[in-house]
């Protein structure tokens, strides 16, 4: 049985974890892009609140002049109706348009369908406004305003009245006002950016030795450990991050002690193997030179071989090949996917009977539904432990009465029960419990979720018990 175990160290060729790396500069970047898209939804949303508003105070003011001028036009054209001399078809529309601060359209039609316009045509603050911008604006803002009045003189109408909004000036007006919002924006963006480099930094400084730290677990230093910070998130983080390199010290030191346990249990077998070479072989050699020598002296006095002479030969020899045997079938792999758990067991004991040499009997009793286990880790754990157990008792009490190997199939899994009687006082079972094979069969019995338990009953009979969850179908 050969057992490696391999070490490997942290390779600094592949550590990702660079000095100059400042996770909490990345993230001072990250949130002042955050806030800086927030700014500008901000200040997209508030342009367009602002537009629409505009608009409709623009609607409010047309109308409003709409209700100032009716009266000035009536009296307009009723005065030119009584002179001679001013056609009553061609009102001052620019007079009447002056008495109002801000610029508007008037169109004028006399019932015959004559008609004159005032303030309606291009002005000079077009160009003020970016193309990509006005069809923005036009397309947020109210629209064209148009307001028709009536122009009635006693009772009878001469003419209607139209006054409508200077697109060009509501434009100019809008854009002046997003301007305004947008350096209104940009500074508040500025100032809340500043405040966050400072202040939320100044939150978030534990995130730089968290990083270090994880960075640390990933080449695998266990011994990083990190105080409790505040706020009570950062704590938690940080209190996580000590239990994970506690657990991994601890899995380390458990990784460590297996490892040598293997060790001594490769220098255990190979012990073994030595003192059966020795006991077994070592024997049967010597009697086999001892025979040959014999038979090399009768030739030589006698100058015949007879056939008695030979059966010892015959006998040693079968002697050395049934121990063989023996040996390489307690070494090799279980045949369990082949004729199942039962079989297996029962011709494990009948092996080990003739290793014993008529000493203690061992007794199986299992089910025949034990036979149907399918052939997998926990048939194989069943397998080793029994085999464990058998050579305990030809280790330790090859003297004993007897022994008894009970198999059951029950719902909860499997149960394995091995019992040997111990003769008179003798302890020596007790002490094999404590040995590296047992404790080796308790950490693959646990490794499976199974239970693992060792009984001395008085010092007269030795138990080992365990049982093994089946993975059900």
């Amino acid at each position: 049985m050969e057992i490696r175990a391999s070490f490997s160290a942290p390779n600094v060729h592949s550590r990702t974890h660079n000095s100059d790396y400042n996770p909490l500069m990345n993230l001072r970047v990250d949130l002042l892009i955050r806030m800086t898209v927030v700014g500008i939804l901000c200040w997209l949303g508030a342009s367009a609140y602002l537009v629409a508003q505009s608009g409709r105070r623009e609607a409010q003011a047309v109308l409003k002049i709409a209700d100032q001028i009716r009266p000035i036009m009536t009296w307009d054209v009723m005065r030119r109706l009584e002179s001679v001399d001013t056609d009553a078809r061609h009102p001052d529309l620019g007079g009447a348009a002056s008495r109002f601060p801000n610029p508007v359209c008037l169109r004028y039609r006399a019932k015959d369908g004559e008609t004159s316009d005032w303030g309606c045509g291009l002005s000079e603050v077009e160009s003020d406004v970016p193309r990509p911008i006005v069809r923005v604006l036009r397309a947020l803002g109210p629209g064209h305003i148009s307001v028709p009045l009536d122009v009635s003189i006693y009772g009878g109408s001469v003419g209607t009245l139209v006054v409508e909004s200077n697109d060009e000036s509501l434009l100019t007006h809008q854009w002046r006002g997003v301007r305004e919002l947008l350096a209104f924006t940009a500074i508040t963006v500025l100032v809340l950016a500043s405040l966050a480099l400072w202040s939320i930094g100044y939150a978030l400084r534990p995130t730089a030795r968290i990083v270090e730290a994880v960075a640390h677990l990933r080449e695998g230093d266990s011994e990083v450990r990190l105080p409790m910070f505040r706020p009570r998130e950062f704590g938690e983080i940080a209190g996580g991050i000590n239990q994970l390199a506690e657990r991994l010290t601890q899995a380390n030191s458990a990784r460590a002690a297996l490892t040598a346990r293997l060790i001594r249990l490769q220098e255990d077998e190979r012990r073994e193997i030595a003192h059966e070479l020795h006991e077994e072989f070592g024997q049967c050699v010597a009697a086999l030179s001892a025979i040959s020598a014999s038979l090399r002296q009768s030739a030589v006095s006698t100058g015949k071989v007879t056939e008695a002479d030979v059966v010892p030969l015959e006998l040693g020899i079968e002697q050395m090949l049934t121990s063989l045997r023996g040996m390489l079938k307690r070494m090799s792999l279980p045949p369990l996917a082949g004729q199942g758990l039962r079989s297996a067991l029962a011709d494990l004991i009948q092996a080990w009977q003739i290793r014993l040499h008529g000493g203690s009997r061992v007794v199986l009793d299992a089910d025949d539904d034990t036979d149907r286990i399918p052939s997998g880790d926990q048939a194989l754990c069943a397998y080793r432990v029994v085999q464990e157990c058998l050579s305990n008792i030809a280790r330790h009490a090859p003297r004993s009465p007897g022994g008894t190997v009970h198999v059951r199939r029950e719902p909860a899994g499997l149960f394995v029960r091995v019992s040997n009687t111990i003769p008179g006082n003798h302890a020596g079972g007790v002490k094999s419990a404590t040995g590296m094979g047992l404790r080796l069969m308790e950490e693959r019995v646990r490794s499976l979720g199974g239970t693992f338990s060792v009984d001395d009953f008085a010092g007269s009979e030795f138990v080992v018990e365990i049982r093994l969850p089946l993975a059900t179908r």
